[in-house]
């Protein structure tokens, strides 16, 4: 029996082993308790077990008497958008983002269209707990309606009124564009938000089957498929979103990935050429962003891993853009969350500016590699090596933030437990791969030695 991952956003598992209908119920309606008055948006990506479960969601909401505005398959910045559009009381995307097929997962938003924090997690939980559930009589209940086109209209129609887009440049260059979009939600949308901005674009794995025709996350081990078709065609860009459509992956001309990093890193070089604003990504984003927002004066705030964690300090500080490194563009003038419908747009207006080609508008950004590893600690007493490993740093080198994160000159490495599973996470950054994978090597030795 697998676990169930409960986070302070919602619960993810696999269907039919650790997330099962009773445990949807119980979620779902403390869910409805927590929220204000008002109806409820559900959206889903495509995944084979995504109509079952939106059909209990929305019938265990009616049942809270609420009503439901049920958008069907959409991607989950659609979802946010849907809530700020309808005015809802606030939304449940039904989607496991990059985990494989078997998984799904409950994604929970309030009315300001933002993922729970910490402590509407923690009034969850008591709900929960105390099973302080309200369903209402016969006569009481709620119902659904289901609204697919103006909700993904709304969501398009507010990425091009984004104020820093020229729609009229971008229809000029008439792109081509490659989009894989791995049968997931973003086929119903990012095609015709691309042809709304004057693109020539060749699908790939656009059909929202939930069959995923490769890993669903958009690493550059999951994209030999676009990559080649991109080698043998004529394109100017090559787009990869996960499932939910939440991150952004590009590949160039030349049908090279450029790595999620670098999507942040070029969305940000647009935005702060045109407007003045400090940016706030996560602790285990690249340097290179921090790097071009340094060239126009601008500061960078760090967080703790997490999309709320990061729309909250956006929020707070009034900032204009900012994101997490695995290709998540958030930009709170549409909505406070990871949006790569928003991202696509964004790249193409830069492309637009640029006027060269993507190989060339990557070689003008800073260069750094990022390594990821893992190490088993089943058995290890993991405290007493993270207090070797902060007391063998350099004075004024460690950063807590989130896990212990030492800071070089020229690099970073960051390690992190997790919640889980019994490994810690250790993340490294240099400007070679080379240097990146030494750093990896040393501290994995440090822990299982």
């Amino acid at each position: 029996m697998s676990k169930l991952m409960v986070s302070v956003a919602g619960i993810r598992g696999i269907v039919g082993n650790s997330l099962t209908p009773d445990i949807v119920v119980r979620y779902v309606s403390a869910l409805s308790n927590l929220l204000g008055e008002g109806r409820v948006v559900v959206g889903r990506d495509s995944r084979l077990s995504g109509k079952a479960l939106s059909d209990l969601v929305c019938s265990v909401l009616n049942l809270c008497g609420r009503d439901v505005v049920d958008i069907d398959i959409a991607t989950t910045p659609t979802v946010a958008m849907a809530i700020q559009h309808y005015g809802a009381a606030g939304g449940i995307a039904i989607t496991a983002s990059h985990n494989p097929a078997e998984w799904n997962a409950l994604k929970f938003m309030n009315g300001k269209t933002l993922f729970l924090n910490e402590d509407e997690g923690e009034k969850l939980h008591y709900i929960l707990t105390e099973n302080r559930f309200v369903y209402r009589p016969y006569d009481m209940l709620g119902s659904t309606v289901r609204e697919i086109e103006e909700a993904k209209n709304y969501h398009i129609q507010k990425i091009l009124d984004i104020p820093y887009i020229v729609k009229s440049d971008i229809r000029r260059k008439n792109f081509k564009v490659a989009l894989d979009c791995v049968n997931g939600a973003g086929g119903v949308i990012l095609p015709g938000l691309l042809q709304d901005l004057g693109c020539t674009v060749t699908k790939i794995n656009c059909e929202p089957t939930g069959v995923f025709a490769h890993g669903a996350e958009p690493l550059p081990e999951n994209l030999e498929e676009i990559c080649g078709v991109i080698k043998n065609g004529n394109f100017d860009i090559g787009m990869v979103v996960d499932p939910d459509s939440d991150r952004l992956a590009l590949i160039n001309e030349n049908g090279v990935p450029l790595g999620e990093e670098y999507t942040l890193a070029m969305v940000t070089d647009l935005i702060l050429s045109k407007v003045k604003s400090d940016i706030a990504v996560n602790v285990s984003t690249s340097r290179a962003t921090e790097d071009v927002a340094s060239r126009y004066g601008s500061g960078t705030f760090r967080t703790k891993v997490g999309e709320i964690n990061v729309s909250m300090l956006m929020l707070e500080k009034g900032l204009l853009i900012g994101g997490e490194g695995n290709g998540g563009i958030i930009m709170p003038e549409v909505h406070p969350g990871r949006d790569a419908l928003v991202g696509v747009a964004l790249i193409l207006q830069y492309m637009a500016e640029k006027d060269k080609f993507v190989s060339d508008i990557f070689a003008d950004l800073p260069e750094y590699h990022i390594v990821k590893g893992k190490v088993l600690v089943e058995g290890i007493d993991y405290d007493e090596k993270s207090r070797m490993i902060m007391e063998s740093a350099e004075e004024g080198s460690l950063d807590m933030t989130d896990g212990i994160k030492i800071n070089g000159a020229d690099f970073w490495v960051q390690i992190r437990k997790s919640n889980t599973e019994p490994i810690v996470r250790i993340f490294a950054e240099a400007k070679t791969k080379e240097r990146a994978e030494e750093l990896v090597e040393y501290y994995r030795n440090m822990i299982i030695e």
